[in-house]
């Protein structure tokens, strides 16, 4: 019987899809999909810069599967506006505080 994958916000489920897995050693590596088996609703796993006999197979709804999405955010910062971070955001946000402050 051929299984479908589940409906996962922010991974597709195809091949060269990308993705993040997390190895044995509980660390989360950027990685892409190799092979789909739908019969027993595994993706084949190929961690990024690593030799393919390290590819492992995850069941499609494993936790150890996320979005590429949040390592990079994590790398980049969060940004409110083009150009802007969310950290000079709340430190003008301080310095509007400090005006009304003032003139109270």
């Amino acid at each position: 019987m051929t299984k479908h994958p589940p409906n996962r916000r922010g991974i597709s489920f195809e091949v060269g899809a990308q993705l993040e897995a997390r190895d044995r050693l509980k660390n989360w590596y950027p990685a892409h999909i190799e092979d789909i088996d739908y019969e027993e609703g595994k993706v084949l796993i190929h961690f990024k810069r690593w030799n393919h006999r390290y590819d492992e197979w995850f069941c499609w709804d494993s936790p150890y599967l996320r979005p590429l999405e949040k390592i990079q955010l994590r790398k980049e910062g969060l940004h409110a506006e083009e150009g802007s971070s969310v950290s000079n955001k709340s430190g003008q946000f301080s310095n509007e505080l400090g005006q009304l402050l003032r003139t109270s």
